[in-house]
């Protein structure tokens, strides 16, 4: 719905305003003129079910955005006007699509203080403008003054800072922000300065708000100096941006990669952090290969620049989210957000959107109540309609809020769905909480809608697909890597998405034997490989005998397995079938697959 962005700006450039007085589904009363610091009221009437209410400043940024219900035909909406904003004819449009009312708001300044000087300063606090201006009001100005000179004044009131003659950023906001942050780790990450960052907003094709932050190479090469020559205490170093961005804005980062490639000699393991009110992106260094993505461009690293970009996703789209969720008895808990990176140079930008085996950590606060056990953050296509779990862990903050941070090797659009999901024939079994923890996070389906047979035996491609949505994988459309595995074959997909990711080798005669069942041995080399893909280390590595001593089987277990064997039962993700018994030839259950994708997912940290 944010599509209406894009009409408005047109309507604003092209369109006679009285053709916007013609429409019947939406009409603005006249907005009360208001000062700096003011109330603003925004009332109307429509026979549309909601409308979404955006105010521009004069340099057309927005300074104010809201989604409000119609009720009985009418609408309203108010907010507190900054005392720093700019004086001036703001724009108030109402509606959606091409149904769009629009009105001019009168914001005066303050009249407490006087000033003078080709900066407009005005009153007597002391706050710099970002030109040349000195606002002697105490704080900064919402525009970016480009003249020269020192305002002065005596009075008390609030200071403005206007435009001079040279061009004009979008506003700042003036009320903190509450910039989401990376999960802990020993090191202390180096803040990098902004002063001297430009941020510009624009209205997509689609209608969709982008701050675009250029960040100062300079002062991004500071920070990552900083961060690398510091005691991290066996952490990577960290650097963190944050930009303090409008409700329902999205926002680009624009880093200059011949600084990020510099850093990335001395520390490839250096993450860059960038925080939005909306979302946290922690990009390694390590996944950008800067010299392929320069000749793919035709153009130098000198040349080149990556963008990081948060969005919250349009209210149109969260509607269909919210529908496609309540086909599959799911609901939705706050809104989607867009995560994507991409490199422009030479006049192209293409996407990067595939980091091999290196899991990226994203971070997003939810305010609704959170059921840990019921919710999962998901990977939403929007060309399908469906969804697919990406390894996520929920925790509780002070505030009440929940801090989610989920993980995975690629971008997308993620929101996160609540589920209850159960089984009639499970309601006395001994795997009820780990079948019932992954049905909600859809990772494992039932036999029927309404049984999940978790004694019933399970295939090696049937634990072969669990793994692959346990990790968060997409299914490989790409020819089969096994002679008796087809194209056509419902686990084509993930199997190819299992031999990409290293986790499944086939036997001797290039057959993978999809239709058999697995035995805990062959799970256990699964399970193994699975481990390293989510990048966790062998702590059993090297003493496989003495981890496998208890066993009075162990001779039985294959040569090939011995190893994997030890680090799954190291890591208490298998156990014997008794306490002196491993059973390696033992045909595994659903059930039992169940539980060992469970304690493999919270060995690996991709649930609690």
């Amino acid at each position: 719905m944010l599509s209406m962005t894009l009409i408005v700006a047109l309507c604003i450039s092209l369109v006679p305003a009285a053709v916007f007085a013609a429409s019947a589904a939406v009409t603005l009363n006249p907005v009360a003129s208001v000062e700096t610091g003011g109330t603003v009221v925004i009332t109307g009437t429509s026979t549309l079910d909601e409308v979404i209410i955006q105010v521009l400043r004069p340099v057309k940024s927005t300074v104010f955005y809201d989604i409000v219900q119609v009720s009985g035909g009418k609408f309203s909406s108010s907010f507190t006007l900054g005392k720093a904003e700019a004086a001036g004819t703001y724009k108030v449009t109402a509606g959606q699509a091409n149904q769009v009312a629009t009105a001019d708001l009168i914001v005066k300044t303050a009249a407490t203080g006087t000033g003078s000087g080709d900066g407009n300063g005005a009153g007597n606090g002391g706050g710099t403008g970002s030109g040349g201006g000195t606002d002697t009001g105490g704080e900064t100005g919402g525009g970016t003054d480009t003249g020269s000179g020192t305002g002065s004044g005596t009075g008390n009131g609030t200071g403005t800072v206007t435009a001079g003659s040279g061009s004009v950023a979008t506003g700042t906001i003036t009320t903190p922000g509450t910039p989401i942050t990376p999960p802990a780790t020993n090191a202390v990450p180096v803040k990098v300065d902004t002063g001297k960052n430009t941020a510009v907003t624009a209205v997509s094709a689609k209608g969709v708000i982008t701050a675009t932050v250029t960040q100062d190479a300079a002062a991004l090469a500071e920070a990552l100096t900083a961060a690398a020559k510091q005691d991290n205490h066996g952490a990577a170093p960290i650097v963190f941006i944050a930009y303090n961005n409008h409700a329902g804005e999205g926002v680009q980062f624009k880093l200059p990669a011949s600084v990020l490639a510099a850093a990335a000699l001395n520390a490839p393991n250096t993450i860059i952090s960038l925080q939005t009110n909306d979302g946290e992106y922690s990009l390694p260094l390590s996944v950008l290969n800067f010299a392929a993505v320069a000749q793919s461009l035709s153009t130098a690293t000198a040349d080149l620049s990556i963008q990081v970009n948060i969005s919250p996703a349009a209210s149109d789209l969260n509607s269909k989210i919210q529908r496609n969720a309540q086909g599959i008895a799911a609901s939705q808990t706050g809104a989607a957000i867009e995560f994507s990176v991409t490199a422009s140079g030479n006049g192209t930008t293409i996407e990067l959107n595939h980091f091999g085996s290196t899991y990226l950590e994203r971070s997003m606060v939810i305010t609704a109540p959170v059921d840990k056990n019921r919710a999962t953050v998901v990977l939403y296509d929007d060309s399908t309609g469906q969804f697919s779990f990406v390894p996520a862990v929920f925790n509780k903050q002070a505030n009440g809020s929940t801090k989610v941070t989920f993980k995975r090797n690629g971008n997308s659009i993620y929101t996160v769905l609540t589920a209850s999901r159960t089984f009639g024939d499970i309601s006395k079994h001994w795997a009820r909480a780990d079948i019932e923890l992954l049905a909600s996070k859809l990772i494992v389906n039932g036999s029927t809608a309404s049984e999940f047979a978790p004694d019933s035996s399970i295939t090696r491609a049937e634990f072969a697909a669990l793994l692959v949505r346990s990790l968060g994988l997409t299914p490989v459309a790409a020819p089969a890597a096994f002679t008796d595995v087809k194209e056509g074959d419902w686990y084509a997909g993930s199997i190819g998405a299992a031999v990409q990711a290293k986790l499944v080798e086939g036997f001797q005669d290039n057959s993978f034997r999809p239709s058999e069942t697995i035995t805990r041995e062959q799970m256990a080399v699964m399970i193994s490989r699975a481990i390293g893909a989510a990048g966790k280390a062998n702590s059993a590595a090297g003493n496989p005998n003495v981890l496998l001593a208890g066993f009075s089987d162990k001779t039985s277990i294959g040569s090939w397995a011995q190893a994997a064997v030890a680090q799954a039962v190291e890591a208490k993700i298998i156990t014997g079938m008794t306490s002196a018994t491993f059973v390696p030839s033992a045909k595994a259950s659903r059930a039992q697959a169940a539980v060992m994708l469970t304690r493999l997912l919270q060995y690996t940290g991709f649930v609690n």
